[in-house]
């Protein structure tokens, strides 16, 4: 029974860090509240379903979901950067309009299911692992770990890069950077591309592993998102060695697993959101009174030396 809880944990986690990857472009790098992710997670879904269904590669479908969340990122900051309306705004505009576009690609169908459909958990690696429930659970984890590590060393490889260097300056100082040459609204739109495309990546996973499209999958996606950022960077922001796209993982883990927690102490599945905003509120709390706190006396301890 544990192994089993264990493993759902993180599957789902592993999910959830995708999308935490995406958020943290826009959130810690960019500095962008972009409230899009609720629904460009959904949108990545809905499109791989519809390409799969229709005879597409799984493995095309989900590049075509990557490309549509850049879209919607691209919506965004176009919103942002040339009519000046600001960030959440903008993301709340955009988020509101694929709600029915969604809708209208999925013909008005919340729940769409895979079937038996060749998918990314679903092919003839996965089926070298027999029937057995564990043994798919750990096809599936080390599937998803080997795209999570994918992505973590292209982003983090991405970083290093000039174009890394001045996506984190606009975040950063966006004045400064514009003093240095640098098109900040270029960088914002393609921030926000890369940020929204990995989370419709998350969104086409996710649906491929719980084997159905869910339409209402992306409620709450930005509270889970930074809330593992927020976690991962507070428990890691004195740890040198610990980059920010891992401790952004790590924090999706901590999170689900907490989640899971709950609701194995009993608490109904109905208050899920409740009780996802109470834990991302306590998590707020402890960034800014405890963890902070806690920074500025190391430093103080610092200076004092």
């Amino acid at each position: 029974m544990f192994p089993d809880v264990l493993f759902n944990i993180i599957q789902q986690g592993l999910c959830y860090a995708i999308v935490a990857l995406g958020v943290y472009i826009s959130y810690k790098v960019l500095n962008f509240p972009d409230l899009t992710v609720d629904s460009s997670f959904p949108l990545g879904g809905v499109v791989c379903i519809g390409l799969i269904q229709v005879g597409c590669p799984f493995i095309i479908a989900i590049i075509a979901a990557f490309i549509a969340g850049a879209a919607a990122g691209f919506i965004t900051g176009f919103l942002h950067v040339k009519f000046k309306i600001t960030p959440l705004l903008s993301g709340i505009i955009t988020m509101t309009a694929l709600l029915s576009i969604n809708l209208a690609v999925s013909n008005g169908k919340v729940l769409i299911p895979y079937g038996d459909k060749t998918t990314l958990f679903n092919n003839s690696f996965t089926k070298l692992f027999g029937n057995d429930l564990s043994m798919m659970a750990l096809a599936n984890i080390i599937i998803l770990v080997v795209i999570v590590v994918l992505i973590k060393i292209v982003m983090d490889l991405f970083f290093k890069t000039k174009r890394g260097f001045m996506l984190r300056a606009v975040g950063d100082n966006e004045q400064m950077s514009i003093a240095m040459g640098c098109n900040s609204g270029f960088y914002k739109i393609f921030g926000l591309c890369l940020a929204n495309g990995l989370v419709a990546l998350a969104g086409a996973i996710y649906s491929q592993h719980m084997n159905y499209y869910d339409n209402t999958s992306g409620t709450g996606m930005v509270v889970i998102a930074l809330a593992s950022v927020i976690i991962g960077t507070a428990i890691f922001k004195n740890v040198k060695i610990i980059k920010g796209t891992t401790a952004a993982i790590i924090g999706a883990l901590i999170y689900t697993a907490v989640l899971n927690l709950i609701i194995a102490l009993g608490v109904p599945t109905f208050y899920l959101k409740l009780v996802m905003a109470a834990a991302f509120l306590v998590i707020l709390i402890l960034n800014t009174y405890v963890f902070s706190k806690e920074k500025k006396r190391k430093k103080g301890d610092v200076n004092h030396a």
